[in-house]
């Protein structure tokens, strides 16, 4: 017999903060009035103007949960509306399904990419095109017979091997290492094997009246920062600046999303060198502006913070009005998310989960920000503290050190845009003692 759930599961479920929103979603509110920036219609503009012998490729960064993956997913079907004179094919692929991103490195993702174009080209059936090249074949059996004695893949043909190598890489840590070593041995000849693919395949779609391909490469964002040992540098400045040469040759125009921490590296310059200069995080939701901490409860980011709970609701169901005891409640909530969307879906999913039935009480609501808040407190590290103080009030500067570099990465500190970049601790931080006694010296 089945169940209908009750106002408070529907709620619950339509707050799922993992879930990237597709533009068509009843669930999906657009902020860019309140962000700074109209990221899609700037990337959009540079994409339709480009020429296409010479390949865009640009970042995609902000924080963690920001709403970037559902950014793109609309810069997507911006792209490939048939409303457009000349649509764009768009491969989007999401690095976190398919790698682990706390050990990822440069064969990991070219074996990503070229199993996902081989994979998304074969679906997209363009008339005239055909994936399998002798290109890709000869590179695949020349990889494949030097991984013979790591992995059984004498079965897999080449418009399924490159998978099945990526599920490899990702579900063997204990081989992983000698199984880059036997990629990068070839990975001259993957690049070229996969730009062969796209060149055709871009002569084909634009023969069939499309204006070529987009490459999108989300979830690299979420690539986990650590040092590495004797090298002076660390994952994500070995992937994104050590590589970049090699992410950025492909034939195709591309999109990779990248940590927000690095555009704050001591070494962004050598990156802008490869990707070119002016890159814009996607930035928080403004709660309030540059000049002043008060948060008022009507202004544009609070407003729209409130669009986003009241959409959720609409989605499961439910009036917003009866969701919470007061009115007071929802804006105490969106206040301490500092204007993050997925912490506001952490904090509403919490705080359900500490009342029987709907309302959400305020007593619900400290709780789930005091849960958050206590996970904080075990989290920073004893000599983040002084430096995180520094940001009780907003500051124009980021620091270009490690230390910083993590505390945007954590989300400890967040970036902000009005014509300019401001940056503030996160908000549930002030709630802790610890923050507040300000007593450890920088």
């Amino acid at each position: 017999m089945s169940h209908t759930p009750d106002a408070i599961t529907r709620l619950f479920r339509a707050c799922d903060p993992s879930v990237p929103l597709q533009p068509t979603d009843a669930r999906y509110v657009n902020c860019d009035d309140v962000r700074g920036e109209n990221l899609i219609q700037i990337y959009e503009r540079s994409l339709r103007r480009a020429d296409p012998a010479r390949p865009e490729v640009k970042l995609f960064a902000g924080h963690r949960g920001v709403g970037k993956s559902s950014e793109l997913n609309r810069l997507k079907a911006v792209l490939e509306s048939e409303e457009a004179a000349v649509p764009f094919k768009v491969l989007y692929m999401d690095a976190t399904d398919k790698l682990d991103m706390n050990d990822l490195d440069l064969p990991d993702l070219l074996t990503l990419i070229a199993a996902q174009v081989l994979e998304q080209l074969r679906a997209a059936g363009i008339p005239g095109f055909d994936v399998v090249t002798t290109y890709m074949r000869r590179v695949w059996d020349d990889i494949k017979g030097a991984l013979s004695s790591e992995v059984a893949l004498k079965e897999a043909e080449v418009a399924t091997g490159f998978g099945s190598l990526t599920v490899e890489l990702k579900n063997r840590p204990n081989s992983r290492q000698k199984l880059r070593q036997a990629i990068e041995a070839h990975s001259t000849s993957l690049l070229g094997a996969v730009n062969d693919l796209l060149q055709a395949a871009n002569v084909a779609l634009r023969q069939n009246g499309c204006q070529g391909l987009v490459l999108i490469v989300d979830g690299l964002e979420r690539l986990v920062l650590r040092p590495i040992p004797e090298s002076g540098t660390n994952t994500h400045e070995r992937l994104f600046i050590d590589r970049s040469e090699q992410l950025a040759s492909l034939h195709a125009h591309t999109i990779y999303t990248v940590p927000i921490s690095l555009f704050y590296s001591p070494r962004c310059a050598s990156l802008e060198q490869t990707f070119g200069e002016h890159n814009i995080p996607v930035p928080m939701i403004r709660l309030h502006e540059r000049d002043t901490v008060e948060v008022a409860p009507d202004s544009p980011g609070m407003r729209k913070m409130w669009d986003m709970i009241d959409a959720r609701c609409r989605f499961a169901g439910v009036d917003a009005n009866d969701t919470f005891d007061d009115r007071a409640t929802a804006e105490y909530l969106c206040q301490m998310t500092g204007g993050h969307p997925r912490h506001l879906m952490m904090f509403l999913q919490a705080a359900m989960s500490a009342v029987e039935r709907l309302p959400i009480t305020r007593a619900a609501a400290e709780k789930a920000v005091r849960n958050y808040a206590n996970s904080l407190l075990r989290e920073i590290p004893d000599d983040f503290w002084p430096k995180l103080r520094a940001f009780r009030t907003p500051q124009q500067d980021m620091p270009k050190d490690d230390a910083h570099q993590a505390m945007l990465n954590l989300l400890h500190v967040f970036e902000y845009m009005n014509r300019a970049p401001w940056y503030e601790v996160n908000p549930v931080i002030r709630t802790l003692d610890r923050f507040s006694r300000g007593s450890e010296p920088a």
